[in-house]
């Protein structure tokens, strides 16, 4: 679970950075996910395996027929008329998914209110006391990836990260290093390796979760690409491995 235990890297969005809410306090649709029996109805957008992937983080049992008794009624296109006994609870794709009904008018400042409302932002993959944060940066690039890297190479968080991680590279390591990956720091392998992710890709596995309450990471990605276009996805790692120890995720746009 990744929780706000850190400083933020840049003071949090003003007050005057307000955010267009509807009746229910977010821009979100909550759908009774948590432990339910779900069932697939009709075409989908998203291949069925991702979305029945995405129910079964969730502790939600997926089952193959309307007829195995489900709680929740998953409607896609073209799906066939089926009784309203069927499930108690019904919804489409994007509100499974909690597609954004109102888009923010920043989302530094949406993101300051999940966090300050008790959402935590996961990531799946996250097994320590990780943290969460939003920032502003001002930068005389426009390439945002351009942007984020140089945001990386010299923020102190993202420093004091690497400093603490346990491994340190041999010269013969260094000689196997992925092709995949950068040093952020050329001059010091030490420093932590890079690698840009495919936004959809991080969408995938992460969260906003608080008291069973979930806004899903493609939410948020969506949310974000509303507020500030394209956005790019930068993961620095302690070591040049995808499955290493130490990482920090930063997403900007």
């Amino acid at each position: 679970m990744i929780k706000p235990t850190r400083m933020s890297f840049e003071p949090a969005a003003s007050d005057a950075d307000s955010i267009s809410l509807d009746a229910g306090g977010l821009p979100y649709q909550s759908v009774p996910l948590w432990g339910a029996v779900v069932a697939f109805v009709g075409e989908f957008k998203y291949p069925l395996e991702t979305l029945q992937n995405f129910c079964e983080r969730f502790e939600a049992e997926v089952v193959a027929e309307v007829q195995d008794n489900p709680t929740l009624l998953v409607v896609g296109k073209n799906a066939p008329a089926i009784a309203s006994t069927v499930a108690p609870n019904r919804c489409s794709e994007a509100a499974l998914l909690n597609l954004i009904k109102v888009v923010p008018t920043s989302f530094t400042a949406f993101v300051d209110q999940l966090i300050a409302q008790g959402f935590d932002i996961t990531y799946r993959a996250n097994e320590g006391d990780g943290f969460q944060t939003t920032f502003q940066w001002s930068t005389e690039l426009s390439d945002v990836p351009a942007a984020l890297l140089a945001y990386a190479q010299q923020s102190e968080v993202v420093q004091d990260l690497m400093a603490a991680a346990t491994h340190h590279y041999s010269d013969r390591q260094l000689a196997k290093v992925s092709a995949d990956f950068t040093c952020l720091n050329p001059q010091d392998p030490q420093g932590g390796w890079y690698r840009f992710l495919e936004a959809d890709e991080f969408a995938w596995n992460m969260d906003a979760v608080c008291d069973r309450t979930i806004v899903s990471g493609l939410s948020l990605l969506k949310t974000m690409q509303a507020c500030v276009g394209d956005i790019a996805v930068l993961a620095i790692h302690d070591q040049a491995l995808a499955t290493s120890v130490e990482a920090v995720h930063l997403v900007g746009g």
